[in-house]
């Protein structure tokens, strides 16, 4: 980003695989490395200049002391985060500690936003994370973190940025965890839930009175729990770490309670029970008055209100537009109040997000941001391949988001490579590998699966099964990745991604594809005592007004997603992209087993597979004409044999260009990796482009090596000089200053010994006779001398 290039950096891979942990990782080096690196810049420019004297010798000492104080710097930074989770998980909560009155205002500055950015994820965690079959700490929504640095030190002597702040994107929240989730297989709902029932008895007596004493059991969203540990960390714990976490962003004292309390009235939605009406049987009643009491109490909405928005809908006549009340049976009515469960929920998860963003970024919070521009690194943490036992409109989201990912991957490592070498003039062979486009065209072009389910959503009395049977009957073709299995039942279908077949079941997709909320719903929530509730119902009422305006299909949960995601993108393709695939070892969450089969099958879905193998076939490694030059120039010096001095000469030649003594060395070096076919056909190691030369594989390896083989030859040929110079010192002081007549009295009478021994000895031992009479020899010895 120095460079004025934007980074972004992709992780994928399936569920459970570790995205979240890699992005957190990569979140924490970025923002402390960039702070610490800042922090020495001055300290290595001051010990440059101090050490001028000592010329390029003291400024390398200076880089050397800058990286080992860097390295300690980053260790210190984490070390200190590490302390502070550890102290509040041993006591109760305190305040967030103030920066050193030592340290400048602008440092102190950066210090509150790596805190801010570094305690979103907790944040994060606690409200979009949840327990699945295949993930103890499973993401439920994707996210695009961008990391503000600002640039002003690009004028220094030592280029550097520190972090300025952050802004976060998130998409498609699971909000049907919230009214149910797998419990007989292990599963949970959000962990904040968790956490809130797992807070000290006076602080949830604090919040709301029908908390005292309650547990997970206590509540039917949550239900029972047969773990309060994830990923060793207690419920508990986890709350003191989310509440020190709301601290530091400013959610304190009526804000938090607000929104704590926002979640007390999900929770308690779930405990309304409905039953039919006795004197209707079209009609349905709240069965648990004292819980629909409590929840009055909670929300701050009169029970009537609750009960009539609850049980009745309204209904308009378009002719005269007359409106007027329907009763709703039970079923109906529960289906309401977990609507109306979810969309307060989404409502919290948004409102937070929004929270971050304004305590973190840089625009608000950092003071040099007016007219100063920042540099941007991108984290997206995506959706994993999902494939289920039963697979419904979230998991044909994912996996939607997955093919677009996947299409990106497939562009820039294999379309952009091939572009590269035609336009390098370089002749590539064809490379077969898996392009997803097909599948995407299934997804989003006309009469696809996006474009019918919106059809079917439009229409008065669209169903599920309609929606089935207009998709295999508009997309025939046997090129489509369709599934066709006559042992699918009208409401399910099947896709072949590019990871493979997934047999999705629509049932309830055209409603959750709506998203609607009864508008009796929305204005019996406006009443609401409680700001955060009645605020976002009040926005949702003015976008329904607005939306009213337009089209209809324009407003569907997947074709709004499907923009976000065009968007996502579109801001991707401007950045220069890294990726990181995360493989999860097995799918059963065994420690230290690996599952090579299905460990592979997910490398061959992620396109690693083929990666690699046009990697083989083509050049994966590439440099310059003139770094050739400056780094392998010395190879054929130095190992030029006189038949060969032609070489050289082109390569001293002033006249020779640049790219013939490239390929001329490269010949003379490359040679023994040369492969001659059975029609006598070279194939060499390299190929040689327009602006660079293109290596086989092995190739640039083997340079490497004899580059460094030459270096220990001449690291030996020095080291013998040393040791011929420092044997003839040690030579010039024994003869000056001969041994003591004792030391050569014994030398005589041990040779003597020696050699009258010799005829009765075997045949190794006149080695040692050399051994012996060795130091001897270069000593003057009078008997070696007498006996030569």
């Amino acid at each position: 980003i120095m460079g004025g290039q934007d980074q972004s950096i992709l992780v994928s891979g399936e569920s459970g695989a570790g995205k979240t942990v890699a992005v957190k990782i990569l979140m924490s080096h970025l923002a402390t490395f960039h702070e610490s690196r800042k922090k020495y810049n001055d300290e290595l420019l001051e010990d440059a200049i101090s050490n001028d004297d000592n010329g390029t010798y003291g400024i390398a000492g200076s880089i050397v002391s800058w990286v080992v104080r860097s390295l300690l710097g980053v260790s210190l930074l984490r070390g200190q985060q590490g302390s502070m989770d550890s102290e509040e998980d041993r006591g109760d909560l305190e305040a967030p500690p103030s920066e050193p009155d030592d340290e400048p205002e602008e440092m102190q500055q950066t210090n509150l936003i790596v805190k801010r950015v570094l305690d979103s994820n907790p944040l994060l965690e606690a409200f979009g994370n949840a327990k699945t079959c295949r993930n103890d700490n499973s993401s439920r929504f994707s996210k695009y973190v961008k990391l503000q640095f600002h640039l002003e030190y690009l004028s220094r002597a030592f280029p550097s940025c520190h972090i300025a702040g952050s802004r976060c994107e998130t998409y498609l929240l699971e909000k049907s965890r919230v009214v149910s989730h797998a419990s007989k297989i292990g599963e949970r709902t959000f962990h904040i839930f968790y956490q809130l029932l797992a807070a000290p008895e006076e602080f949830k007596a604090r919040i709301w009175s029908g908390l005292e004493g309650k547990d997970a059991s206590s509540f039917n969203y949550v239900g029972h729990n047969d773990t309060d540990t994830i990923e060793g960390l207690t419920d508990a714990q986890r709350w003191r770490r989310t509440i020190f976490a709301l601290e530091i962003l400013g959610v304190r004292d009526d804000k938090l309670m607000t929104l704590l309390r926002a979640l007390c009235a999900v929770l308690q939605l779930g405990n309304l029970t409905f039953s039919a009406d006795p004197t209707n049987d079209d009609a349905s009643v709240i069965s648990s008055k004292d819980e629909l009491e409590k929840l009055s109490n909670i929300i701050g909405i009169p029970s009537d209100d609750i009960v009539q928005a609850l049980t009745h809908r309204s209904v308009t006549v378009a002719a005269d537009d007359t409106t007027f009340k329907v009763h709703m049976n039970s079923e109906q009515a529960k289906d309401t109040c977990d609507a109306f469960a979810k969309e307060i929920y989404s409502n919290i998860f948004d409102w937070l997000v929004g929270e971050i963003n304004d305590a973190t970024c840089a625009e608000n919070n950092f003071e040099k941001s007016s007219g100063g521009r920042f540099g941007n690194i991108g984290l997206l943490d995506i959706f994993g391949f999902e494939c289920f036992e039963v697979n419904q409109f979230e998991q044909l989201c994912i996996n939607h988001a997955n093919e677009k990912l996947q299409q990106k991957f497939t562009s820039d490592i294999f379309c952009t490579v091939k572009d590269e070498y035609d336009a390098e003039g370089i002749v590539l062979r064809e490379i077969l590998y898996t392009d997803n486009t097909n599948i995407l065209n299934l997804l989003e072009k006309k009469c696809g699966i996006i474009d019918l389910l919106n059809e079917e959503c439009v229409r008065p009395r669209g169903s599920d099964t309609g929606f089935v049977n207009k998709l295999y009957a508009h997309n025939k073709d046997p090129d489509i990745p369709l599934v066709r299995n006559r042992r699918y039942q009208r409401h399910e279908f099947a896709v072949e991604h590019y990871a493979g077949i997934v047999k999705y079941d629509a049932s309830m997709i055209v409603a959750k594809n709506m998203d609607k909320l009864s508008e009796d719903v929305v204005e019996c929530g406006v009443k609401s005592s409680n700001e955060l509730i009645r605020s976002s119902l009040k926005a949702r009422k003015r976008d329904k007004q607005e939306k009213n305006k337009g089209s209809l299909i324009t407003n569907t949960v997947w074709t709004k997603f499907k923009a976000q995601l065009g968007s996502l993108m579109d801001c991707i393709g401007q950045t220069k992209t890294r990726y990181v695939r995360c493989i999860n070892p097995n799918p059963d969450k065994t420690p230290g087993v690996l599952d090579l089969k299905y460990s592979v099958f997910q490398l061959r879905c992620a396109g690693i597979v083929s990666a690699v193998t046009m990697s083989r076939a083509a050049f994966p490694n590439r440099l310059t004409y003139q770094h050739i030059l400056e780094r392998f120039r010395f190879l054929a010096e130095m190992g030029i044999q006189k038949e060969k001095n032609f070489l050289l000469d082109v390569m001293k030649s002033a006249d020779a260009r640049e790219k013939q003594d490239v390929k001329a060395l490269l010949s003379y070096l490359l040679e023994p990796l040369e492969v001659v076919s059975n029609s006598g056909e070279v194939t060499k190691a390299f190929v040689c482009g327009n602006t660079r030369v293109y290596f086989r594989a092995g190739a640039l390896e083997h340079l490497e090596s004899e580059r460094l083989t030459a270096y220990d030859r001449f690291a030996t040929k020095i080291q013998s000089r040393v040791r011929r110079n420092k044997a003839v010192q040690e030579y010039r002081v024994l003869a000056k200053n001969p041994p003591p007549k004792q030391i050569r009295r014994r030398d005589g009478l041990i040779s003597s010994i020696f050699i009258n021994m010799m005829p009765f000895l075997p045949i190794p031992f006149l080695i040692m006779r050399q051994v012996v009479s060795f130091p001897l020899w270069i000593i003057g010895h009078p008997f070696r001398r007498r006996r030569n």
